[in-house]
């Protein structure tokens, strides 16, 4: 096509001759996307006179194209912004807590978003970065089966929380490039039990550490144990308690192989290339250190335990909420 933009700098309108076709074309931003809008009139038809001298048919059905197609973005981003505010206003509503007498209304509510009453949802903590270049998005959007809002900020951390239905696909709607953690609470249908759900949520998101997404229906007790001791006093008790061991590294390195190991000195020896006497001499200085044998389930659960908190507590960003104390 050749011709020139009616104003001058700017493609928006472009006029031009393809074979007997007289074409005129305006570029239209719709959804941070161009489009390409074309008018084509034939040299035959009745009024090819008129199109020859001037283009003003051809630009006014452009122009209202146009308007159109931005008219009903603007009432599409406005459809969008309301799901949003209502998805949001419902949550806190949740959050706060409802009596089990007000759980019809907000059924009803939840079924403008895809819900069905009384069928199992679950409560959803979700921890990403800030948006960076090449991320595939920065916040879930509420859609059919699913309920969303930001609940806090931290300098480089953003927190959501969600509602779903059960068999919502989580990982596909919350897996992108600047995801942290999702933390899954089991299935529920009560919604009193909203604030309770979504404290099981956050003990989940906690314990992220392979994989980014926990589902606290799949987590063992040790797990849910190491998660739920999250506070300053919490790991006060599990220093002090470690602190025998952490003050030598060839100590820390010998208990820390030997729970890895399943308990089994000749696997430890191995990983450590040391002799199996050696890991068991190691084994008994820290006995000593403990006033505690190894071998007497309760102490070994104590070490695992603490051993699980220090683990969980260093994956932990430094200003994330749970370190920070950032309102959710």
């Amino acid at each position: 096509m050749s011709g020139e933009a009616t104003s001058p700098g700017e493609i928006e309108i472009v006029h031009g001759k393809i074979g007997r076709w007289l074409v005129g074309a305006r570029i239209v931003r719709l959804r941070g996307r161009d489009h390409a809008i074309v008018v084509a009139v034939h040299e035959d038809a009745e009024a090819v006179g008129r199109a020859k001298s001037d283009y003003s048919e051809a630009d006014l059905v452009l122009d209202t194209v146009s308007k159109l197609l931005r008219a009903f973005e603007g009432f599409e981003s406005f459809t969008i912004s309301n799901r949003k505010e209502e998805s949001a206003r419902l949550l806190r509503d949740l959050e706060a807590g409802v009596s089990p007498g007000r759980e019809s209304v907000m059924w009803r509510a939840l079924e403008d978003f895809g819900f069905v009453s009384h069928e199992p949802i679950r409560a959803v903590r979700i921890r990403t970065d800030v948006e960076e270049p090449g991320g595939r998005r920065r916040a879930p959007s509420p859609g059919k089966g699913m309920i969303v809002k930001d609940s806090g900020y931290v300098s480089s951390v953003i927190e959501h929380t969600a509602l779903c239905l059960t068999d919502f696909d989580i990982v596909e709607q919350f897996d992108s490039d600047s995801l942290i953690g999702v933390g899954i609470s089991g299935p529920f249908t009560a919604l009193s039990q909203v604030p309770e759900m979504l404290q099981t949520a956050d003990v989940a998101l906690a314990s992220v550490r392979d994989s980014k997404f926990i589902f606290v229906d799949e987590m063992r007790p040790i797990e849910w144990a190491a998660a739920r001791m999250n506070s300053r006093f919490d790991r006060r008790l599990v220093e002090r308690f470690l602190q025998p061991i952490s003050e030598s590294s060839e100590a820390w390195a010998t208990v820390t192989t030997y729970i890895r190991c399943g308990a089994v000195i000749a696997e430890a020896a191995k990983q450590l290339q040391v002799h199996e006497n050696t890991v068991r001499y190691r084994l008994s200085q820290i006995e000593k250190s403990l006033g505690a044998r190894l071998s007497d389930p309760r102490t070994i659960a104590e070490v695992v335990l603490a051993l699980r908190c220090r683990e969980a507590d260093d994956a932990v960003p430094t200003d994330s909420p749970r370190r920070s104390g950032a309102v959710r």
